[in-house]
């Protein structure tokens, strides 16, 4: 058996709690995604991943990028 709460929680310290459990989440997701530009073409990236317009990544070519149309093959 779980014992549940003695007393109802006001909706005031809930969204006060919440809210800054909130804040505090987005200042840590805020870092985690950072953009960059791309070394190779300059393009915006999110940090310590593959560019998707090169696909470069430490200045090694890991990706080949395919164009739109199906008959080119785009070697950055």
């Amino acid at each position: 058996m779980t014992i549940g709460p003695k007393k109802k929680i006001s909706q005031s310290k809930w969204a006060s709690r919440h809210s800054t459990w909130l804040g505090l989440n987005l200042k840590k997701l805020k870092d985690k995604y950072k953009t960059t530009k791309c070394k190779n073409c300059g393009a915006v990236k999110l940090a310590y991943r593959v560019c998707p317009s090169c696909g470069y990544y430490k200045w090694k070519q890991i990706l080949t990028i395919k164009s739109k149309s199906k008959d080119k093959i785009v070697d950055a």
